[in-house]
């Protein structure tokens, strides 16, 4: 059985972080505790994630020192993942396609712009040592050129050669690229019967209601859920109230009656909540937090969940609860490290998806 397909389609940055006792107050000059810079962008934090979990370390790095041999069952990995979207023709984007390539993501879909057009998109992040906490400001840059689904290898509603063997299993998409973008995407998949997962990051008030219609999986945390139900105009103050468990499945119901199957609402230290209108995918309940032992860097970690959820439920077929459980491992492990896309662990490392 060839392996599956995982289909990233979304932005790739690159993080300029900065480290800090605290974050500024307006008008305040601080003197920060280290500079780093390095890949990232949500798009490609979660294609990275996506390659990482679905495999070892080990695996990967016999792999990549011997392509030739990849056919051996014990580098290929069971899902291939890859990553569409837009870079310069610059430093930083030749940066993230090595990276990318390194940590076993098909870059192939990857537009690299004219020299004259537009720069590498690029985050800069500040990290407040003490709690972990960051801020990040985006600028789009190339991002902003990922117009049109076609080019960015799904086929057209009309193309009359395409089979079901060369459509992928899952779209991750986030909100990194145009608003535009994202909604025809959504659209196309549902006309192929692609299931979509859509990280609505960061959140938008004027997320059309179509969106949701047949969309199999929507992962968010609780500011992206406060803002999406209080755009769609609820009924009652209870709903929109975030931090309290016993709305959450209020804010679920909300989105499975506009169509979406799974609806996963992360809480940070709280844990998870989720909610499948499918009871043959799992029913609803809540997942505590996974241990930490330190929180370092929560930058990564929202994206690490999407991609470990992805692999659990396309490469191992898990319910909705045990893709859950799994992928706060996944973001528990992540948040212990310094960095973005380098703090994501590898599959090894989180354990098995039932465990």
């Amino acid at each position: 059985m060839p392996p599956k397909t995982i289909q990233i389609i979304g932005s790739l940055n690159i993080d300029l972080i900065t480290r800090t006792p605290r974050h500024p107050s307006p008008g305040e000059t601080l003197t920060a505790t280290s500079f780093t810079y390095g890949p990232g962008g949500k798009g490609a934090n979660q294609a990275v994630a996506c390659a990482r979990l679905s495999r070892s370390k080990n695996n990967n790095q016999q792999q990549q020192a011997s392509p030739s041999t990849s056919s051996s069952s014990s580098s290929t990995p069971t899902i291939n993942i890859q990553m569409i979207g837009a870079v310069g023709n610059d430093f930083f984007g030749h940066r993230l396609l090595s990276s990318l390539k390194a940590n076993g993501v098909d870059t192939t879909r990857v537009r690299q712009m004219e020299d004259d057009g537009p720069k590498t998109g690029t985050a800069v992040v500040i990290v407040e040592e003490d709690s972990g906490e960051n801020r990040i400001l985006i600028t789009p840059g190339a991002n902003a050129s990922v117009v049109s689904p076609p080019s960015l290898g799904i086929p057209p509603s009309s193309s009359s050669s395409l089979t079901s063997s060369s459509l992928p299993d899952l779209i991750i998409l986030q909100l990194e690229i145009p608003l535009a973008t994202v909604v025809s995407i959504i659209a196309t998949a549902r006309d192929k019967g692609i299931d979509v997962l859509l990280n609505p990051a960061p959140a938008v008030s004027d997320l059309p209601r179509d969106v949701y219609q047949g969309l199999k999986h929507l992962i968010m945390n609780e500011t992206e859920a406060g803002l999406l139900v209080g755009a769609l105009g609820s009924e009652t103050e209870e709903v929109e109230e975030r931090g309290n468990l016993m709305n959450k499945q209020d804010i679920c119901d909300r989105f499975h009656t506009l169509g979406v199957t799974n609806v996963i609402i992360t809480l940070g230290a709280k844990g998870v909540y989720y909610s499948s209108r499918d009871e043959a995918e799992g029913g609803c309940g809540h997942v505590p937090a996974a241990k930490v032992e330190t929180v370092v860097d929560t930058t990564a970690a929202g994206d690490a969940f999407v991609g470990a959820y992805a692999v659990a439920v396309v490469g191992h077929g898990a319910g909705v609860p045990e893709a859950v459980r799994w992928a706060n491992r996944a973001g528990a492990r992540t948040v212990e490290k310094e960095g973005a896309m380098g703090a994501i662990p590898w599959g090894d490392e989180v354990g098995g998806v039932g465990g």
